[in-house]
């Protein structure tokens, strides 16, 4: 056996002293606190990229929103564009052989 194991053996050290004499209170406080002071940078580190990667998608969403709503007024000027009386008319004039009906030839149908 060694020395230390005889000395326990034998009474003479007791097992609080030993555990003292290698941890103190201080150095165990000491131990926690900076282990709290690691797991709160740690966390703070976490929690800010986790706010950054958000905060980037949240700029990504509104300019999505922003060019779908230029796409959106594009699509109605082509639309009011497209549907105008005027050009149908011609449409159906040249590609159709459509003709505009004499006022005898206009008969209204009363749906009463």
């Amino acid at each position: 056996m060694n020395a230390a194991a005889r000395l326990l053996n034998q009474g003479v050290l007791s097992r609080g002293w030993v555990v003292s004499v290698f941890l103190t209170r201080f150095d165990i406080s000491l131990f926690v606190l900076v282990s709290a002071v690691l797991i709160s940078a740690l966390s703070l580190i976490y929690v800010t990229n986790s706010a950054r990667s958000l905060n980037a998608s949240i700029e990504q969403s509104y300019a999505e929103h922003d060019q779908l709503h230029i796409q959106r007024g594009q699509l109605l000027l082509e639309k009011s564009t497209l549907t105008m009386q005027a050009r149908v008319q011609d449409i159906a004039e040249e590609h159709l052989n459509m003709v505009v009906p004499e006022g005898k030839a206009i008969v209204i149908v009363d749906s009463k």
